[in-house]
């Protein structure tokens, strides 16, 4: 692949690290430190690959670019590296350039990450070149257990496979980046001390942040907190790591403490040629992780939507629960008026009894006393009569009727006054047995409704329900 040179006037920190190494968060913090970071994201889904989480369009392109040539993010194969003189890999070059142009613009410092740069990093060298950025490597690592233990419990991945796979990635890392500057770390010593990590990574790479480290400390401390990883702590009883995986772990270790890194470099090549010997052996490992991986993003999309069912399930419980309360308290106030206004017709209705009597008697008093004053005239006339003293009995005769009429009058006047009362009762008892009846029905309504509902969510508090408006009933 021919390179087309320019003077630099941008610098990339390309950092290269396997997956679950915690390459996404030194990113994050080297983007707290002012280097700029990419400005879209694109879902896995997007991509086409089995992941589940939002990543740079930049690894989308590395996807096709590996699928255009026959391999997976899997392929534990060396990268055929005549591929990169290619005519496709020209095409796709003029792409990563614009895409380079649309996720960084202008910015003077910006960070490029994504697993499978380890192993595409002459492609990304010309693209950098081309770009016009100074391209500068930071090598972040973890353990191979830790890396291989993470893939098998999120991917599926083989423990062998993923062990095979991590020493794949970082002796291609470390190998294609040898001509530029380039700074070794840990995701250890970035939790650990992330000052300390970011001074020595700007030492070795001779530059300074855009922002002070202290300026942003602050938000560095709470972003740490908030996206680091779990620790992964390894079985008591997991057998001892392979001799070349441990040596390879050995060697980061002494490059990241500050040795020199020249001074393994024929080891590290000895390595690689002898992980290109043994890499077919992993195909059949490899075959077999593919399709465990996508049985793991099925299941994980298939957790995704129960637990999104759950939420609206859980939701659609609130809002039953909500409705049955106010229904519940509404029901409860109707059934408490009821009470009051059947008290009030009670005693509405023994005042009225106690009306009724005062009547009966005022009427049987008044009876007898028209009686009794009928009786008494034939007698007073006989008397004036019999005393020969018609001035009397004509006196007599209009204060009798005088007083016959006055308590005529106060009986009807009394009689009139307690029909009155009586109609105003009725009238009272007539609006209070409607009210009773409206609150009767809507209780009649709502149970009616809510047990049309085939759901099981709203089961419990249906037969709540119920129960209440049956109590109502009686």
């Amino acid at each position: 692949m021919s390179l087309t040179t320019s003077a630099p006037s941008k610098t990339a920190l390309v950092v290269l690290g396997m997956c679950q190494s915690g390459t996404t968060v030194l990113s994050g913090v080297l983007g707290h430190l002012g280097a700029a970071l990419p400005q879209h994201l694109m879902t896995s889904a997007e991509m086409g690959i089995n992941e589940g989480a939002e990543i740079n369009r930049l690894a989308g392109l590395n996807e096709r670019l590996l699928q255009q040539v026959g391999f997976t993010r899997g392929d534990l194969l060396h990268f055929p590296s005549e591929w990169f003189d290619s005519s496709d890999a020209a095409d796709l070059l003029n792409e990563a350039v614009e895409l380079l142009t649309a996720e960084y613009g202008d910015a003077s410092m910006f960070v490029i990450n994504d697993p499978q740069i380890c192993r595409l990093m002459p492609f990304w060298r010309a693209a950098l070149n081309r770009f016009g950025a100074r391209t500068l490597v930071v090598h972040n690592h973890n353990t191979a257990k830790r890396v291989a233990e993470s893939l098998n419990r999120c991917k599926g991945y083989e423990t062998e496979f993923g062990l095979a796979l991590w020493a794949r990635h970082v002796l291609d890392a470390e190998a294609e980046s040898r001509d530029f500057p380039r700074s070794f770390t840990c995701d250890d010593a970035l939790l650990t001390d992330w000052r300390a990590t970011m001074l020595g990574i700007a030492a070795d790479l001779e530059i300074d942040w855009p922002r002070p480290v202290e300026e942003v400390a602050p938000d560095i401390d709470l972003f740490l907190l908030q996206h680091s990883p779990a620790v992964i702590t390894g079985d008591t009883d997991h057998p001892p790591q392979l001799p070349m995986l441990a040596r390879i772990d050995e060697i980061l270790q002494d490059m990241k403490s500050g040795a020199d890194p020249a001074k393994n470099s024929a080891e590290l090549d000895w390595l690689r040629a002898a992980l290109d010997a043994i890499g077919p052996l992993f195909v059949p490992m490899a075959n077999r992780a593919e399709p465990r991986v996508c049985e793991v993003h099925q299941l994980r999309n298939r957790i995704d939507e129960l637990q999104a069912e759950i939420a609206a399930i859980q939701a659609d419980y609130r809002l039953l629960s909500e409705q049955f309360c106010a229904a519940t308290d509404k029901a409860a106030r109707a059934t408490q008026s009821v009470a009051n206004r059947d008290a009030e017709i009670g005693n509405l209705s023994q005042q009225l009894l106690s009306v009724n009597r005062q009547l009966h008697v005022a009427s049987a008093q008044l009876r007898q006393f028209a009686k009794q004053q009928a009786l008494e005239i034939p007698g007073r006339i006989d008397l004036a009569v019999a005393l020969n003293d018609p001035t009397a009995l004509l006196d007599q005769l209009p204060q009798l009727r005088e007083r016959v009429e006055n308590a005529t009058a106060a009986f009807e006047a009394q009689r009139e006054q307690l029909c009155e009362r009586i109609e105003h009762l009725e009238k009272q008892e007539a609006e209070l047995t409607a009210k009773y009846n409206d609150a009767l029905e809507w209780g009649l309504r709502r149970e009616a409704e809510l047990l049309s509902s085939a759901s099981w969510r709203v089961t419990a508090p249906l037969r709540a329900l119920s129960r209440a408006v049956r109590r109502l009933r009686r």
